[in-house]
């Protein structure tokens, strides 16, 4: 069925038969236009203007950020996991959602006035908008889950989080999407001009039942249960790094270690997740409850509040998604920006390359670098430094037996010391004291006799650190042993 024939409502056909010789300006532009917008006078020409400009920044951005992040990911090796494969996801998303949603469609007919494409092209471009709209909303909430499986449940991760279930996920999202934005084409909902009658959306102004029946259904499916998914996995992870802090403290309250207990008070991971999660969060609430808020009133409520201005903010807020989603889940990711860096170094100007995020360029030898971070090195950084830095902690991920390997079978320089090396240790060892997991203990003694004879207890890890950490830089430690 058509959206622009006259089988919506008696209202609708007497408009769209009429429209040729009516006195409304809008009815000269030779495409159906609802008539709720005939209410309200032609919207000033700089408002378009402005429209146009920022439409043309926003799509460009977009395209430029997510080509680039297609290209990182897909063609370095180091940033080939699946959780990465998310994020490529999202990008791929997002630069279709920028390429045809935005620039040039979009700005071409906000700088003419009006929509230039016609009834078809008005159909695909609703389509599209609406297809990786509910895309990008889905899967972020689908690298929620992700994020929460490695951080809060690491052991559980590393053994179901694999490329194909990944891959199983996305097909979900894909799956999930199409549920929502193929109905309108075949008559549940309709794809119709909107606002400043430039760019083409869901028909939410229509009241009768099965345009009703779905913006409603849209409203559930597409946006709340994608945000309360979001919503709940980063406060269970904020969860789990409270629990992580508390361990951490009883630990270093036994060791009595100064220095490890002003590392953790100057690097409150609680801090840094908890800043992370809340500009997600708050993007993705800024991006797309404009919209749903809007629909809602068009259903609902007063509809002479949506305006053709009320009806744009929406399309403007959502169409910059697109543009910041790369750098929220991917320019901040501490290995791509080290890739992007060694790709195109001039690129540097505009961000700072920190020393964290330059990897050791040797299998063998991993320097000082934190041996937390060398356990996590083959695992997704989640695409901030916040969600980066508690992944040290989360990802001390299990090989496939479901045992800890403490240095995926690589050394470190036998330059560091003892007291060192114990006090980079204690995120790992307190891991497996909570979780109860039963460690590889291969030929070292003292490993066993901790977690065989105490049976992996925060005291007696507590006991054994100290003891180590009392015998000084000339300790002999095998930086080799698995844990």
């Amino acid at each position: 069925m058509s959206v622009f024939t006259s089988d919506l409502n008696p209202e609708v056909a007497l408009s769209t038969s009429t429209y040729n010789v009516s006195t409304s300006v809008y009815d000269t532009y030779g495409y159906y236009i609802h008539p709720h917008w005939k209410q309200f006078d032609l919207v000033p020409d700089h408002w378009h203007f402005m429209v146009g400009v920022y439409i043309t920044i926003v799509g460009i951005t977009g395209i430029i950020g997510n080509s680039i992040v297609i290209w990182i990911f897909s063609t370095t090796e180091s940033l080939k996991t699946p959780s990465n494969m998310l994020i490529t996801n999202l990008a791929v998303s997002d630069l279709i959602f920028s390429a045809v949603n935005g620039f040039p469609l979009l700005s071409i007919s906000a700088f003419n006035r009006k929509w230039m494409w016609g009834d078809t092209a008005c159909q695909f471009y609703g389509f599209i908008g609406g297809l990786f709209g509910l895309m990008s909303i889905n899967t972020l909430a689908a690298i929620s889950i992700d994020r929460y499986l490695h951080i809060a449940k690491p052991m559980s991760a590393a053994k179901n989080m694999t490329r194909r279930k990944t891959l199983m996920m996305m097909m979900c999202v894909w799956a999930w999407s199409l549920i929502w934005a193929v109905p309108p084409i075949f008559g549940w909902g309709a794809y119709i001009p909107e606002g400043f009658q430039t760019s083409c959306t869901f028909d939410y102004l229509s009241t009768e039942p099965h345009m009703r029946s779905y913006i409603f259904g849209l409203y559930l499916g597409g946006f709340v249960v994608p945000l309360a998914i979001t919503v709940v996995c980063y406060g269970l992870i904020l969860k789990a790094i409270r629990k992580h802090e508390r361990e951490m403290k009883k630990v270093v309250d036994n060791l009595k270690a100064d220095d490890l207990r002003n590392k953790q008070n100057k690097a409150s991971m609680e801090i840094k997740v908890a800043r992370i999660a809340m500009i997600i969060v708050t993007l993705y609430i800024l991006s797309w409850s404009p919209y749903a808020t809007v629909a809602l009133i068009g259903q609902f409520g007063p509809s002479e509040w949506i305006t053709p201005i009320v009806a744009e903010i929406p399309v403007m807020l959502a169409k910059a998604c697109a543009m910041h989603n790369p750098i929220v889940y991917a320019f901040s990711h501490p290995k791509f920006r080290n890739a992007l860096s060694k790709r195109v170094p001039w690129i540097t100007c505009c961000y700072d390359v920190k020393p964290s995020d330059i990897t050791s360029k040797t299998n063998n030898s991993y320097g000082k670098r934190p041996l937390s971070r060398n356990m996590s090195d083959d695992s997704n950084y989640y695409g901030s430094e916040a969600s980066s830095y508690v992944t040290s902690i989360g990802e001390s991920i299990p090989n496939r037996s479901g045992r800890l390997n403490m240095q995926r079978s690589r050394s470190v320089e036998s330059n560091i010391g003892s007291p060192e090396i114990i006090m980079e240790l204690v995120r790992a060892f307190v891991t497996v004291a909570n979780r109860n997991v039963e460690p590889d203990h291969g030929t070292n003694p003292q490993v066993q006799d901790v977690f065989s004879v105490c049976g992996g207890k925060q005291e007696q890890l507590a006991k054994y650190l100290a003891e180590l950490l009392t015998t000084g830089e000339n300790t002999s430690v095998s930086t080799n042993t698995k844990l």
